[in-house]
């Protein structure tokens, strides 16, 4: 419910904008489409690793080798990792379309989140979601590791940063969504940062990457669904 005023009038900082026209009831319906369909990333990058040639553990490896355009090893700090995956295609292209969709999404979806600048620093953390996912889909790691590593990193880094400013940004407006985004974040948070940490391992690599990133492809479809509702009530 949207904060009130003395008086009881309601907050125009909790207030999200109505979409009155054509004009923005497409960009509504545009925006939410884009992040719907964001959990079929995670489809993607499943089948992918399903269709590994080489051994490929969902626990232990990074995304980044289900990119890799040939069969080779790759020299990680822990040693060299077997890589060979023949859907490589599908999870790059997948990084650049469904970052872009995200990206697209975030923008399109800010004016029907509240009028606070939580909300706008989230659409920007967002945005470099979305850019970073596309150039780690264009970069993959058998061509430039180190290029690979630096674009792919502040999608790492943003993704809880992006999920937490926009739990703040519904506080008052939907507060069971922000107590459920900001839980969300968290686990991302967790995910992130226990994935830097032990970067130099060979176990569980795999894990705490995912768990940093799949909140935001799983998580965003629920955010949409809600959005779409409100600015239609």
């Amino acid at each position: 419910m949207a904060a009130a005023r003395p008086g009881g009038q309601v907050s125009s900082a909790e207030r999200p904008v109505r979409p009155p026209g054509a004009g923005q009831r497409r960009a509504l319906a545009l925006g939410a489409a884009a992040w719907l369909v964001q959990p079929l990333y995670v489809v993607a990058e499943l089948l992918a690793a399903a269709r590994s040639s080489a051994p490929y553990s969902l626990l232990d490896q990074t995304i980044s080798d289900l990119g890799a355009t040939t069969c080779t090893a790759i020299d990680y700090a822990h040693g060299p990792v077997e890589v060979c995956s023949p859907w490589y295609p599908v999870i790059n292209a997948s990084l650049v379309v469904f970052g872009l969709l995200l990206a697209v999404g975030a923008v399109l979806l800010r004016r029907f989140l509240p009028r606070r600048r939580s909300a706008t620093a989230s659409t920007v953390a967002w945005v470099v979601v979305g850019l970073s996912s596309v150039a780690t889909g264009l970069v993959p790691l058998d061509r430039d590791l180190t290029l690979h590593s630096l674009v792919a990193l502040p999608a790492l880094l943003a993704s809880p940063a992006a999920l937490l400013l926009l739990a703040a940004s519904l506080r008052r407006a939907v507060p069971w969504l922000s107590a459920a985004t900001a839980a969300v974040g968290l686990a991302s948070l967790v995910g992130a940062v226990a994935f830097l940490v032990t970067t130099g391992s060979p176990d569980l690599g795999g894990l705490w990457e995912r768990l940093g990133f799949w909140p935001t492809y799983l998580w965003l479809p629920v955010v949409a669904a809600v959005l779409l509702r409100r600015a239609r009530t």
